[in-house]
């Protein structure tokens, strides 16, 4: 039996619980991160990629499974993978919407054109940098376990991209106070990637005020030393494995 995906779980949770605000923002953090799977449309003109099309109460949407499990039993067909956010920024404006098909729901989930602008909108901005300089570091404070399971989910996608990870509460040089997450070891070039994915779940966490940066630093950083003796460590693999498939379009 396959395993349940982050976002099946997060989608039973949102079906069942649809006027909690919680359970939907879950739902979304899952989506923009969930690497989905469109069958390309069998009737393509040339060079043309068209993903398959579905009519939903007479308005488009494209069609995506939760994964390469969800297209098991139907005939080989051409496919392509992305990332739920990345798709969402593809939509965005076209008021075209996802035929959403996840394992173990009968019925395709209709995320509407309106529901998938919301998303690229929310996220459009990504992460953005800063000069302050931590000045003390405590233990994380106020962090609900949903949060921290996103993160944890999003530091496991950077699986060979670092290592560890470390969430300490900062004092910063400017006089501000939040959250650092400092990110170990990462291999040149996914620094981005990294830092998108740790702000979709931080920006669709619902916390109210929550600033949280994220860094990069290498083991031996006198800095990481200090979060490390109060913070909380996320334990990734090492960048120098190799990658088990393809890399992922982000």
């Amino acid at each position: 039996m396959a395993t349940e995906t982050a976002l099946a779980r997060a989608a039973r949770l949102w079906l069942s619980r649809p006027e909690e605000d919680a359970a939907r923002l879950a739902f979304y953090e899952a989506l923009s991160g969930a690497e989905l799977v469109l069958p390309i449309a069998s009737d393509m003109a040339g060079d043309a990629v068209e993903p398959e099309m579905a009519d939903l109460g007479g308005v488009p949407h494209v069609v995506a499974h939760d994964g390469v499990a969800g297209l098991e039993g139907r005939a080989p067909h051409p496919t392509a993978s992305l990332s739920g956010l990345a798709l969402a920024r593809m939509l965005e404006g076209q008021g075209t919407g996802i035929a959403l098909h996840v394992r173990g729901l009968s019925e395709p989930l209709a995320i509407a054109p309106e529901a998938v602008d919301w998303l690229a909108r929310s996220l459009g901005r990504g992460p953005e940098q800063t000069e302050a300089r931590p000045l003390a570091a405590y233990p994380p404070q106020g962090l609900t376990p949903a949060l921290l399971a996103a993160l944890d989910r999003r530091l496991a996608q950077a699986e060979g991209m670092a290592t560890a990870a470390w969430l300490a509460a900062v004092d910063w040089s400017d006089g501000s106070r939040g959250h650092l997450l400092a990110v170990v070891d990462a291999r040149p070039g996914t620094e981005e990637a990294i830092a998108s994915g740790l702000h979709a779940a931080v920006a669709l966490s619902g916390a109210e005020g929550l600033q949280m940066d994220v860094t990069f630093l290498s083991a031996d950083d006198p800095v990481l030393a200090r979060l490390a003796r109060v913070g909380l460590r996320f334990d990734i693999t090492s960048p120098t494995a190799t990658p088990a498939g393809p890399p992922r379009l982000r």
